[in-house]
């Protein structure tokens, strides 16, 4: 009877301590950090994405996300605000699509006046995949989206980053494969060449190349760059803003 009781208690805790755990994947995968408002007088940009957005993963991640990067590189000229949240999609038929986490509206009432969009990733697992075809209409959807918001933003569409395998792993432990972020990669191409729908010009920043001969940043699990990767990303797109965007003649 002792050892049936003890067991019992035994088997109970287990299951409170799944349930706990349980609970816990889900609030990371849902968390939303709190994104501060801009600093007036600042050109305000809108970082779109998933965890890689995020900065899963990556040490002391609100110095070094991408975004926290990329605003450092710009200066004080820029506001840049990380509305990545982990485990999101693309596709309205995913999972967790981004359209209907509240990151998606807080990134529209921004009124950015630079959307940075980073999402393929989640995308590219074996239960979201749908296709190509599926994922560019949705991306013409979202893009269609945020560029008739007030602020008519500039749309960057960054490629989602090159996966790599784990130690000796022939893929990596999650269910995405560099077929489908290629394809991905070429259907963002493509919609930038598209006409424009209004004057407001869309732009591709290719994450996927800048990422190829770098898996020495995706150790971790092959999918989540450590911050020389986020760093990475954050210059890629640097070099891409600069040229059109230098505020008030700000020492960068």
């Amino acid at each position: 009877m002792v050892v049936t009781a003890i067991a019992y208690i035994g088997l109970i805790l287990i299951l409170l301590i799944l349930v706990a755990v349980s609970g816990l994947l889900f609030y990371a995968r849902n968390y939303a950090a709190p994104v501060p408002p801009a600093i007036p007088g600042t050109i305000k940009i809108a970082c779109v994405g998933d965890s890689i957005t995020y900065g899963a993963l990556v040490k002391n991640r609100i110095e070094n996300c991408y975004p926290a990067q990329l605003e450092k590189l710009l200066g004080t000229g820029y506001s840049v605000r990380n509305f990545g949240i982990n485990g999101h999609a693309l596709q309205k038929s995913a999972d967790k699509p981004y359209w209907s986490h509240k990151h998606f509206q807080a990134s529209s009432e921004f009124r950015p006046d630079i959307v940075l969009i980073m999402l393929g990733t989640n995308d590219a697992t074996e239960h979201n995949w749908k296709g190509i075809e599926a994922y560019a209409a949705d991306y013409r959807e979202l893009n269609s989206h945020y560029r008739s918001l007030p602020s008519h933003p500039i749309i960057y569409m960054l490629t989602p980053p090159t996966q790599f395998s784990v130690e000796n792993c022939t893929r990596v432990i999650h269910t995405m494969n560099n077929d489908r972020l290629d394809a991905i990669t070429e259907a963002i191409k493509k919609m930038a060449e598209e006409p424009p729908i209004t004057a407001i010009k869309m732009n591709v920043i290719d994450i996927n190349t800048a990422t190829k001969n770098h898996p020495e940043c995706f150790k971790f699990d092959g999918i989540h760059p450590d911050a020389s990767g986020a760093k990475i990303i954050a210059e890629m797109v640097y070099a891409s803003l600069t040229p059109n965007h230098n505020p008030m003649n700000t020492n960068i």
